[in-house]
């Protein structure tokens, strides 16, 4: 995935978490995660595990 992709998706994930009306800390209670990698896939940069994203892409239903 590239750098443009990586934050597109990064992106859209926040966008369809905060139209969702998911706060951090509500997602996260609904993953399993914590608010730190939450927002770390929120982030173009962060360094996420693939599993975490397909649990929180999951919930917000981008899977």
């Amino acid at each position: 995935m590239s750098n443009s992709d990586d934050h597109s998706a990064a992106a859209r994930r926040r966008e369809v978490r905060i139209t969702k009306g998911y706060t951090l800390e509500d997602l996260a209670v609904a993953t399993g995660l914590t608010v730190a990698e939450i927002t770390a896939a929120e982030e173009p940069k962060g360094s996420v595990q693939k599993r975490h994203v397909a649990r929180i892409e999951n919930v917000l239903g981008l899977d």
